[in-house]
């Protein structure tokens, strides 16, 4: 069902040929309505813009109902991919986060557990008068 632009980013016409009554090319869209929701078509470019061209062709013609609902069974299995991905993650960062306050707060206790050592720089103690 992908055509060779959906892919690279880029949306052409498959055909050369086809141009709407203004003799433009015609782009692709998706439609929102309720019988076809996500089904993409070519129109025209100035649909809703300017009057007198009524150019339409579906995009899929041979898109049916099982076509669509495998296409739906990869999304949704996609999704589960990436929610379990996303837990993962969260659970790793919970953990790094948790490391982290351990080791500041192990930080902060060696720092203020011997206090009369900021005074003195290191090994200065050890040397006698």
């Amino acid at each position: 069902m992908a055509s060779q632009g959906s892919r690279s980013g880029r949306i052409r016409t498959p055909v050369k040929e086809m141009l709407c009554g203004h003799g433009e090319k015609p782009i692709l869209r998706t439609s929102t309505t309720k019988d076809n929701p996500g089904q993409r078509f070519w129109g025209c470019v100035y649909y809703e813009v300017q009057d007198g061209c009524d150019f339409f062709r579906w995009a899929d013609p041979e898109a049916g109902g099982v076509l669509r609902d495998s296409e739906i069974a990869r999304c949704k299995k996609k999704i589960t991919t990436l929610k379990t991905r996303l837990k993962d993650v969260e659970w790793k960062l919970r953990i790094v986060a948790a490391l982290g306050v351990v080791g500041w707060i192990g930080f902060l206790y060696l720092l203020l557990h011997n206090p009369s050592s900021w005074r003195q720089p290191y090994g200065m103690h050890l040397i006698r008068r």
